[in-house]
């Protein structure tokens, strides 16, 4: 199947060449033939991006049929059965769903670890209950392989050992909004990155318009950068909300100024605070143009538009009339002190020359309306007086004026999504908008924010996963009814995953006080691994930075190749890089560390990640469950 790969290639390579040789003969060529090199060059990264891992399974039916799954579909027209499968397709369904108890009509289902082109592995699971046969190769799995592997500061793509209740939400057919929860290592970042993979391969409409992955912060999408290029798709959009928006928060301010300018007031605020800009007084003309402008349903500054347009057709109504008054006082001033008729005398002088069945003159045909239109639509005065009544705006200046702000001082992040909302309101949606957008910690999300995110996505469809108990201080709702309730109702379909794959029992279960105090009503998850159960020092506080150095030295040693991590409050960062803490480890704030994951982590002065935030508790429960095989507490 390789050397299909190389064929499909070569060809699409060809292809593009042959497109960019072609000449243009207009503007309609041109583009046409942008947009065929554009479906040309995303085939071939596609292809060539699947050369890793091409196929990584093989499904054996009952009846004889073998399928091999990979990222991608590859067909030969001499053969009736597809040489690949790709994973995403409904044939390959049973490799992830199959089990002992439910075949799905297969006997065996075999995992391959592929290495470039070289097989380096080869696992089968007998389904049908037969004993094994000469060519079986019964082996732990990979999964197995997976979770003892160790991390390398970048998530993997999960294609091969997806676990049914996983698979089923990647494959769902719900075509709105599907949420996703569950407890720490449970997989939810996995669902989301192969969901988005999944809609772009079976929803052609989402696919057109890309699919955008909303993350935390820039450490998260770094961490999760590779694994949908991984899975042969390039046409998504990584992004916080921050470079959403377009700009880069500075500074900081209190939580509780942020939380207010998260709640859903500020749409409102924002809504009418551009309301009053628009004519708030005038004439019947002033009121007639502003109510025709509202019925246009523009943004601000289109809408003005609008508004221009009525008040100069009424200005020019205006002078018709005054102009066709002002011609009937001269002719009657005229007959009244000469006792002249100027129209009867001016169709005499035309018959005279010739022009028997001349009509006499109207005077409202002498006004060009027109041309004085025109002349008005360009006036620069006409503007300027304008500006009083219905000025142009900017999105700076909107939400500066709601916050009271002076020019040039920073934004903060919750500045942003009241930026967007003004954006909006003044200048129309965003530009961009995609067909699919998935949100990871999606609990982290103010209400302005999901307005953001809800604005880029027309369509409503949309998969989000997250985890209450690890809800930030920015957060102000306790459940998924709360949360999206204002902005996409209770058409959404939840799903709970239950089994953890990355932390050990044993770190759960130390945990479990802790949940029960940040999450009452939530179950704790079961976790598969099991290894050494949670240690915690004691130190004195000006030994904290020695400590620590000698517990990663330790750890380093024993642990060769290993990838650890220090977790602390943001105020100790600056402290512990002094003292050289990252020659041995990441050195991780607590506020960061959603959905990172590390071989082992030491958690630093735990009651300072308590104090740190409101949401210290919640922080500290996310930094407990980062490690997937050791865990340390350094604490005084």
């Amino acid at each position: 199947m390789f050397e299909v790969l190389d064929e499909r290639l070569a060809q699409a390579r060809a292809e593009l060449a042959d497109v960019l040789r072609s000449p243009a003969g207009g503007a309609g060529e041109a583009y046409a033939r942008d947009v065929a090199a554009d479906r040309l060059t995303r085939r071939i990264r596609r292809l060539e991006g699947a050369e890793q891992g091409l196929v990584f399974g093989r499904i054996d039916r009952a009846d004889g049929a073998v399928l091999h799954i990979g990222r991608l579909g590859l067909r030969v027209e001499s053969q009736e059965l597809p040489l690949l499968v790709d994973w995403r397709a409904e044939a390959a369904r049973p490799f992830y769903a199959a089990t002992a108890v439910e075949p799905m009509g297969l006997r065996r289902r075999r995992h391959l670890r592929v290495e470039g082109r070289v097989v380096r592995a080869v696992s089968d699971e007998l389904l049908d209950g037969s004993a094994p046969a000469a060519d079986d190769v019964v082996g732990d799995g990979p999964l197995a392989e997976a979770l003892a592997a160790r991390r390398t500061g970048r998530m993997r793509a999960a294609v091969a050992t997806l676990q049914a209740e996983q698979d089923a939400i990647v494959r769902s057919p719900h075509r709105g909004v599907t949420v996703v929860q569950g407890g720490p290592g449970t997989g939810k970042t996995v669902v989301a990155l192969h969901r988005a993979a999944y809609v772009l391969y079976a929803f052609p409409d989402a696919a057109a318009d890309g699919v955008l992955v909303l993350g935390p912060n820039a450490r998260f999408l770094d961490y999760v950068s590779r694994v949908l290029p991984s899975l042969g798709e390039n046409d998504v959009v990584l992004s916080t909300c921050a470079e959403l928006a377009g700009l880069a928060p500075a500074a900081d301010e209190p939580f509780d100024v942020a939380r207010r300018k998260g709640s859903l007031a500020q749409a409102a605020a924002l809504a009418d605070l551009v309301r009053s800009r628009q004519a708030p007084g005038g004439d019947a003309d002033v009121a007639t143009a502003r109510a025709a402008a509202w019925a246009s349903g523009l943004a601000h500054n289109r809408a003005r538009e609008v508004f221009k347009e009525h008040l100069v057709d009424a200005m020019t109504d205006a002078l018709e009339r005054s102009a066709a008054e002002t011609l009937e006082r001269i002719d009657a001033e005229t007959a009244a002190s000469t006792g002249l008729d100027l129209d009867a005398a001016a169709a005499a002088d035309l018959r005279a020359l010739g022009f028997d069945d001349a009509p006499a003159a109207d005077p409202a045909e002498v006004f060009d309306a027109d041309a004085v239109r025109a002349s008005l639509m360009d006036d620069a005065h006409v503007d300027r007086r304008l500006e009083s009544l219905w000025p142009r705006l900017t999105p700076d200046a909107v939400v500066r004026s709601l916050l009271a702000r002076a020019p040039g001082t920073q934004w903060t992040d919750a500045d942003l999504p009241l930026l967007d909302e003004a954006a909006e309101l003044v200048d129309g949606p965003p530009e961009r908008t995609f067909g699919h957008v998935v949100v990871d910690e999606a609990q982290e999300l103010t209400a302005m924010q999901w307005r953001m995110v809800v604005r880029r996505c027309p369509a409503r469809s949309m998969t989000l996963v997250g985890d209450f108990a690890q809800a930030g201080p920015a957060t102000t709702a306790s459940d998924w009814p709360q949360a999206l309730g204002p902005h996409l109702g209770d058409r959404f379909a939840l799903h709970t995953l239950t089994v953890g794959y990355r932390t050990t029992q044993e770190i759960l279960a130390s945990t479990h006080d802790l949940l029960a105090r940040i999450a009452p009503g939530q179950a704790p998850i079961r976790s598969i691994r099991h290894g050494d159960p949670p240690r915690t020092r004691s130190t004195r506080p000006e030994a904290l930075a020695a400590t620590v150095a000698h517990e990663l030295r330790a750890q380093a040693a024993a642990h060769p190749g290993d990838l650890l991590a220090v977790i602390c409050a943001a105020g100790r960062v600056e402290g512990l890089t002094a003292a050289g803490i990252t020659r041995w480890a990441r050195l991780v704030p607590a506020a960061e560390a959603r959905g990172l994951e590390f071989d082992a982590v030491v958690i630093v002065a735990p009651e300072e990640i308590v104090a740190a935030r409101p949401s210290g508790e919640r922080d500290l429960y996310v930094a407990l469950t980062r490690a997937t095989r050791r865990l340390c507490t350094i604490a005084y």
